[in-house]
């Protein structure tokens, strides 16, 4: 009995029916997020789907079901699988976030974070300056001592300290909608600073925007901390708008940091 024991741990294991959908639904999104299938194309049929990915036809209809309810493709008999227009997508799906993250940045995307950060930032700065707890300032403070910690040469460090920051600030807002949305955008605020981050042209009027939020949080000094969190997302769109402008290809390594 030892002995068969010893044998079966040996074996590989094979991978449950939830994993492989995750694979084959996480490299599918991939595709169409990317563009690889357009927007309002057909994808390949089953069989060919199926070869591609080394996989039944059970699980790969498994994995169409999963984009599906997620906004991504819809199915219909005999006229196969569509991919949805992008306004159909559910962008701030947690799995769709991290499909997300795994390609390049979307610039549309971004530039539409963006507009929504500037509607509700300036107002969760506002609120945590009334209503931050010390453990909230605590947070803020730390997240922005990373930033300054940070080497300028690591993208993704300067932009988790960055993304932690902006959270803290909108947990510090003591508003259980605003609190709970850090959370969801946060692997988006992620995609969008590897973007502009490394297009930042004046590190030190960056870090030194996002200390003047910090003080006014502290200051209890409410009208201040909305205007300068206006401040700090406004350089944030000009990085932005200069990728855009340029058609900057996103780095892979490297860069400087923005807002």
């Amino acid at each position: 009995m030892a002995k068969i024991a010893k044998i079966a741990r040996a074996l590989p294991l094979r991978p449950s029916n939830s994993s492989l959908r995750d694979r084959v639904s996480s490299r599918l999104a991939r595709q169409i997020l990317s563009g690889h299938y357009p927007q309002g194309t057909l994808l390949p049929t089953e069989a060919q789907l199926g070869a591609e990915f080394k996989v039944s036809r059970t699980a790969l209809r498994e994995a169409v079901r999963t984009l599906a309810a997620k906004g991504l493709v819809e199915s219909r008999q005999r006229a196969g699988t569509r991919v949805l227009a992008s306004e159909d997508w559910n962008r701030l799906d947690s799995d769709v976030l991290r499909w997300m993250g795994e390609i390049e940045p979307d610039l549309d995307f971004v530039r539409g974070l963006t507009e929504a950060r500037q509607i509700i930032e300036p107002a969760a700065a506002e609120m945590a300056a009334k209503r931050a707890t010390a453990r909230n300032l605590a947070a803020i403070e730390e997240a922005y001592d990373a930033m300054c910690a940070a080497k300028l040469t690591d993208l993704d460090a300067c932009a988790r300290a960055d993304v932690a920051f902006h959270v803290a600030i909108l947990r510090a807002s003591r508003n259980p909608v605003l609190a709970n949305l850090g959370d969801v955008i946060g692997a988006a605020l992620m995609n969008a600073f590897r973007l502009t981050t490394s297009a930042s042209v004046n590190y030190r009027k960056t870090l030194a925007a996002h200390g003047e939020v910090l003080e006014a949080i502290r200051m209890r000094h409410a009208d201040i901390a909305r205007s300068r969190m206006q401040a700090l997302l406004g350089i944030a769109t000009e990085d932005l708008m200069r990728i855009a402008d340029a058609g900057a290809a996103v780095p892979k390594r490297g860069g400087k940091r923005s807002a």
